[in-house]
Parts: structure tokens; C-alpha cells; sequence
């Protein structure tokens, strides 16, 4: 269900850098709020537990909403799909920044959760609707650059604003969604036309069977482990960064930028030519390794040189293997770009409900077991993705001598 020959490569072009600078400014006010969060939930008289409670509703909603938006985006088309997504997103960060009580966090976290899972799934399927098979990993690679982009240069507006109030980086977040909301009103197209999503609507029953198929499973649990072994990190480094290596926090806070810069470089400039030299496969396969490699060399570092080198490998390795994955689920699915890419995110997001608390929990037994358990998952990740060649390899053999 590709819909790329209706786009010139120059209306793709302008569709692509279009969704980059969205997701840019989405993630740009997501994580504006990285530095003052804390600060802001204490005023509610919040602890670090509920801080985790908070971010975990938030992933539940994200996980179950997510493939539901990607089914109906299937259906009605993403232009609106992506136009709700972005606008939960600032009725959410609104919300938010006008609590008064505990409970209003979480509302506006959920109602947040249920909304904004529209936006990712769909931007990503946009692209698949708008690129040929051979440029999609590119595509997505561009996306998760623009993530990377936006967590670089976030949070230093979002300590910039909290000095002037805690509550103003949360508007400033609503505000740039915004801006993201009408950039995609006045100059995106829809990338589904009517008689796709017409069939989609036909085949809907199908695809819900369809779409955990054993080797497309393979698929989405390499996506799982990847969120497993990522979250660790995001949720104990600070703490490993402490306690083994003694770092002060604004040394921490610049390991988080070079590894924000190595996976933007990788993921805008090196997967498509990396795509085109070996293909998604191995490139999926082979940014798996370099990542565990990278979560091993973290727990053998010593000083701050070379803990910021093991990271920045680490980013190599996901900024190789994410959109590799992505770009084979969309490449190979059985069913809707929006079911497949709603699926993912779904598998992604439950992978950031489990992983914070299992990542806490095990740094406590010691603090090098999320960086080896991290190592292991990437390993389990690559004997899925294994699967998944052979698999697709032995099918393609089997179809040429029918």
C-alpha cells in the first residue's frame, strides 16, 4: 500500500524537510521540560515515585492508543491524523502547566498519552506512504535525526526559561506544537488517496491477524529490546555517571549532548549511504553489535574520555539499527503502513513502561547490570533480526522456485 508515485521527487522533498522541522519542534517542547521537571513536580509536593508514575501513564497511553491511530490513519488518511496528534500535544503541555493538584498531572499526562500517540506513528508512515522502498530507510533516518536535534537543543531553552518560571517552558511546548499544527494545515498534503485508504478500510479485519505473523513478531520484538536497552541508560546514567565515575552534573549533561550529535550525524547523513552500500538487513544487524558493544564499553570505562567514547559508539550502533528496523516493518509489512508503524511505536512505548523500573531496580543490585543487561538485549536483538533474514531470505527462495 504505497502511494509514493504520486509525490515528484521534489514534492517529497518538501513533504520530508516539512515533517523533520514538525517533529524537530515536538521534540524541541518535549524535552524542554528535561531540565525543570523535577523542580516543577516538587511544588506539588511530588516525589521522584510519582514522577515515574507520571511518565509511565503517559507510555501506557502510548502504548495501547498508538496502534488504534495508526489503524484509523490507514482509514480517513494522515494529513488529520497527524492534526489531532499535534494538537493533543499542546492541549496536553497546557494542561499541564496550569495544575494546580497531583491529579490534574495525571489527567493531563493521559489525555496527553491518548493524543499525542497519533503524531509519531503517523509521521512515520508518511514517510513510507511518500518513499520508494529503496529510500525508506533514509526517510526514517531523517526522522529520528530530527528527534536527536530537538533533545540537543531543548533542554538548554527549557533551563533558560525556568529561571524566568517554572510553568513557562510548558507554554513555550504547547506554543511550538502549535506552530508544528499549522505548518502541517498549510503546506502538507495528504500522502494516502482515496481508493488506498478505501482499501484499507476493506482489509482492515484481515490485518489485525496479519501483522504478528512470525517473522514480522521478529520484527517488532527487536524494536522492544531496543527500547529496553535504551531506557537504561537514559534512567541510570546520571546515577552510574555519580557514583562511578564521580562526574559533576554539567559533565553528564555534555556526555548527553555528544551522544544527541553523533546519533543526529549518524541518522541524517550516514544511514542512507550505509542503506545503500549493505542494506537494512545488515545494517540492522551490524548497528545491533556495534551497540552492544558500545553498552559493554560503558561498564568498563574509568574516566570521562572514555565513558563519553563508549557512548558515542552505543549511538552508532542504535542510530544504525532503529531506522533500519523501522524501515524493514514498513518495507515488509502484510498490512496498513499506519497498523505496522502504530505497532511499532506500541512495542516501543511498552518498552519505556517496563524498562525504567526494571533499570532502577537492578542498579541497585549493581550499578554495571543495566549496561550488561542493555548488552544483552542488543544480542537478543540480533538473533531476532537473524531470524527475521533468514526467514525473509528462505521465503524469497521458496516463491522463485514456485
Amino acid at each position: 500500500m504505497n502511494s509514493a508515485a504520486q509525490f515528484t521527487p521534489q514534492q517529497r522533498h518538501r513533504a520530508t524537510l516539512l515533517l523533520f522541522f514538525v517533529l524537530l519542534l515536538i521534540m524541541m517542547g518535549f524535552s524542554v521540560l528535561f531540565p525543570i521537571k523535577a523542580y516543577y513536580l516538587e511544588q506539588f509536593g511530588a516525589d521522584a515515585f510519582i514522577m515515574g508514575l507520571i511518565s509511565t501513564v503517559y507510555s501506557l497511553m502510548q502504548f495501547i492508543f498508538a496502534p488504534l491511530w495508526g489503524r484509523l490513519s490507514d482509514r480517513v488518511g494522515r494529513r488529520p491524523v497527524l492534526m489531532v496528534g499535534l494538537l493533543g500535544f499542546v492541549v496536553s503541555q497546557t494542561l499541564f502547566g496550569l495544575a494546580k493538584a497531583i491529579w490534574m498531572l495525571f489527567a493531563a499526562r493521559i489525555l496527553g498519552g491518548m493524543l499525542s500517540a497519533a503524531a509519531m506513528p503517523t509521521a512515520m508512515a508518511y514517510i513510507a506512504d511518500i518513499t520508494p522502498p529503496e529510500e525508506r530507510a533514509k526517510g526514517m533516518g531523517l526522522l529520528g535525526a530530527a528527534f536527536g536535534l530537538g533533545v540537543i537543543v531543548g533542554p538548554g531553552v527549557g533551563g533558560v526559561l525556568g529561571t524566568i518560571s517554572l510553568g513557562l517552558p510548558f507554554f513555550v511546548s504547547a506554543g511550538l506544537a502549535f506552530v508544528a499544527f499549522l505548518g502541517v494545515l498549510a503546506f502538507l498534503p495528504e500522502s494516502l488517496p482515496p481508493e488506498v485508504r478505501q482499501a484499507a478500510h476493506k482489509e482492515e479485519a484481515r490485518s489485525r491477524w496479519e501483522a504478528f505473523s512470525p517473522d514480522m513478531a521478529a520484527l517488532y520484538l527487536v524494536t522492544l529490546a531496543l527500547s529496553l536497552g535504551m531506557v537504561g541508560i537514559e534512567v541510570t546514567f546520571s546515577f552510574f555517571a555519580a557514583d562511578r565515575l564521580q562526574l559533576a552534573v554539567n559533565e553528564t549533561s555534555w556526555i548527553f549532548v555528544v551522544m544527541g550529535i553523533v546519533a543526529s550525524i549518524v541518522q541524517g547523513f550516514l544511514v542512507g549511504p550505509v542503506q545503500k552500500a549493505i542494506g537494512e538487513s545488515r545494517m540492522m544487524l551490524g548497528g545491533l553489535v556495534i551497540g552492544a558493544l558500545g553498552m559493554a564499553g560503558v561498564i568498563l570505562t574509568t574516566n570521562p574520555v572514555l565513558v563519553t567514547v563508549a557512548i558515542c559508539v552505543l549511538s552508532v550502533g542504535t542510530g544504525l539499527a532503529r531506522p533500519a528496523n523501522s524501515a524493514l516493518i514498513s518495507r515488509h509489512a502484510r498490512v496498513g503502513q499506519g497498523i505496522a508503524i502504530g505497532l511499532m511505536d506500541s512495542f516501543d512505548s511498552l518498552g519505556r513502561i517496563i524498562g525504567p523500573t526494571a533499570a532502577g531496580f537492578i542498579y541497585r543490585v549493581s550499578p554495571a547490570l543495566p549496561y550488561l543487561s542493555g548488552a544483552l538485549l542488543f544480542l537478543v536483538a540480533f538473533g531476532l533480526g537473524l531470524f527475521w533474514s533468514v526467514s525473509a531470505r528462505t521465503s524469497v527462495t521458496s516463491s522463485a522456485s514456485q
